[in-house]
């Protein structure tokens, strides 16, 4: 219970790094530059997507219709009856 401090454990600064992606940003033209398309799918960057000649997705993700949300079951804990919320 009350034994040796552990130690932390050393680690390594990284080795055979490679820096494949430089990316920045046109303050004029307001979007990523050098951006892969898989990055720029998740920021946003449409004007990349335009140029690929890539088809829209059918169903806009930010547009996904809620699930109901089931019943929440009640806690018990004690003589005290609380709801999950």
């Amino acid at each position: 219970m009350f034994g040796k401090k552990k130690k932390k454990p050393q680690i390594s600064q990284p080795t055979n790094f490679e820096h494949r992606v430089h990316t920045d940003y046109d303050k004029r033209e307001g979007r990523f530059v050098g951006l892969p398309l898989q990055w720029a799918s998740i920021v946003g960057n449409n004007q990349i997507l335009k140029s690929t000649n890539r088809p829209l997705p059918l169903v806009d993700p930010s547009e996904i219709t809620p699930t109901e949300i089931l019943d929440l079951k009640t806690i018990v804990r004690g003589e005290h009856k609380h709801e999950n919320r």
